[in-house]
């Protein structure tokens, strides 16, 4: 690692990388970190890119077997304690190493080096989702269950309380195997919440599981404005600098998918289901009332479709494949509440040196403040689908972030 003085320090905020496999540095020849997190990924991948020469690999024997330390640290304009440090600890995946054509002595002893990139995961959040778990459960409610899978696997858990799912299961059979595996059963069977639930694990091996519809209705976590390029944003900028709010002037992409969603599902739905005490039981949704009570709504509940062309009284679909539980419906807004919530998704691109940790906490509920008449509708509050964190060094270490925001209702009205 470069001491102080040598470390080039540019006028405005920068990153520094620290990268090491065992006893062998690479922070000299790291030249680009990908961070990628999805509520949609149990656990975060990250993409190095390196200029070396891949024999040293080979020599080295660095094949995965030893874990990466990949520190991140973002400096304020003058050599200082960092304003913020993330210390991942990373698991070997895959690389491709080429092999240049060489003398067969060679005499010089020079490095022929080669563009290398290394996919990784987290390595403790790995280890955790996929541990083994089995167990068997009587009369106990989906919360209590994911408590004691999660202290199995020595992991901590943060799990939302609001609108939690509180039926008591008679009987509940937890099959050999991993731990992300058997909680997508739970939240299929029996659903986490009367709304979209997601589960995964940080780089600092936090058990996360959110109820992503009553986040987006609670006060937002961090703040994204659209400035506008004839305006003195002065102000704005010199505020985002905490870590929660944050800017772009950029233009904001947008995408709706209210027809392809009710032309899938179809407006209504009817669900045979098999309690204890009757042959069965119909359970009927109306596919639009669901996505305004359990999908992600910000303010105004208006959902768009052509409601002519897709009927519901003539669109309906039948679904006998899930026995459920008893009478409750919790597993089926569990189920399509996750579908009506990506209707709309906008995308954000954010140029500057940023505090990420809040980027990569995915599932968290953003307020998108646009400063133009134009895009006022397309504002208001949204949940983090995923985090794309760029990092590229030339001089300096370059970042640039890519934020997926997604909501049920298409505008705020």
């Amino acid at each position: 690692m470069p001491d102080d003085k040598s470390r080039y320090w540019s006028p405005s905020r920068s990153y520094e990388f620290e990268l090491k496999i065992g006893s062998k540095d690479l922070t000299p020849d790291l030249m680009g970190v990908t961070i990628l997190t999805s509520v949609d990924l149990p656990y975060q991948t990250f993409i190095l890119e390196l200029f070396v020469d891949p024999t040293d690999f080979i020599l080295d024997e660095i094949y995965g077997q030893t874990p990466l330390k990949l520190t991140s640290r973002l400096f304020a304009t003058s050599a200082s304690i960092p304003l913020e440090q993330i210390d991942f600890e990373l698991m070997y995946l895959a690389s491709d190493l080429p092999v240049g054509f060489s003398q067969k002595k060679n005499q010089a002893k020079t490095k022929d080096r080669y563009q290398v990139q290394i996919t990784c995961v987290s390595r403790k959040a790995y280890l955790t989702m996929n541990s083994l778990v089995n167990a068997v459960y009587q009369g106990q409610q989906i919360s209590n269950i994911i408590q004691d899978l999660s202290r199995k696997v020595g992991a901590k858990l943060e799990m939302d309380n609001q609108g939690a799912n509180l039926t008591k299961i008679d009987q509940v059979l937890i099959p050999p195997s991993s731990l992300y595996r058997n909680l997508g059963y739970l939240n299929r069977m029996f659903g986490f919440y009367n709304g979209m639930g997601i589960m995964y694990c940080s780089h600092d091996n936090i058990l996360k599981i959110r109820n992503l519809t009553s986040r987006i209705k609670n006060t937002s976590e961090f703040i994204i404005y659209q400035l506008p390029a004839d305006a003195d944003n002065t102000e704005t900028i010199q505020s985002c600098n905490d870590g929660k709010r944050f800017y772009t002037m950029q233009d904001i992409e947008t995408q709706y998918e209210g027809n392809s969603a009710f032309a899938y599902f179809a407006p209504n739905m009817k669900h045979i289901v098999k309690p204890s005490d009757r042959l069965y039981h119909s359970i009927n949704i109306n596919l639009e009332t669901l996505a305004k009570d359990a999908g992600l709504i910000s303010k105004g509940n208006k959902i768009f479709f052509d409601s002519q062309a897709l009927p519901d009284k003539k669109r309906v679909s039948i679904h006998k494949d899930h026995t459920g539980y008893e009478l409750t419906d919790h597993f089926i807004k569990a189920k399509y509440a996750r579908h009506m919530s990506t209707i709309t998704e906008v995308v954000v691109t954010l140029e500057a040196s940023l505090k990420i940790l809040n980027l990569m906490s995915v599932g968290s509920s953003i307020k998108l403040d646009t400063k133009s008449e134009k895009t006022l509708e397309v504002g208001g509050n949204y949940i983090l689908r995923a985090s794309h964190l760029y990092f590229v060094r030339s001089k300096d270490w370059g970042s640039a972030a890519e934020l997926f925001l997604m909501r049920t209702n298409r505008s705020m009205s």
